[in-house]
């Protein structure tokens, strides 16, 4: 697995969607650089919290990640989520509910500050 560079090109024209979600969480998703290929008609969905791990993103982080993505796509057209469910799997992660709950606050507090 790695970033969205060998498929940004295909994918992000070809696909019938409005809104692409894509996990930025973790260094594996690659930069934000393959978000040029994405057409004037589609939403990126930037899944920057991470699910998989109680490590607690910051308000300070994501949007220094925000801003990064938007120097590569128009920030009136990014949104910000976690990066999948909390239970990715059948047996869940190993994630606290209240580091759960931590993240869905800030990931709250983060696209009020950037997009308000």
């Amino acid at each position: 697995m790695g970033g969205y560079e060998p498929i940004a090109k295909r994918i992000f024209t070809d696909i019938h969607a409005q809104r692409l979600l894509l996990e930025y969480d973790d260094a594996r998703s690659g930069s934000f650089e393959p978000l040029r290929e994405v057409p004037e008609d589609k939403i990126i969905v930037l899944g920057l919290v991470s699910t998989k791990t109680g490590r607690q993103e910051t308000r300070e982080e994501l949007t220094a990640r925000i801003r990064e993505a938007s120097s590569f796509f128009p920030l009136d057209r990014l949104a910000l989520s976690p990066q999948c469910g909390f239970s990715s799997s059948v047996i869940g992660n190993q994630i606290s509910v209240e580091d759960q709950k931590h993240k869905l606050r800030v990931l709250v507090k983060t696209a009020e500050a950037v997009w308000a």
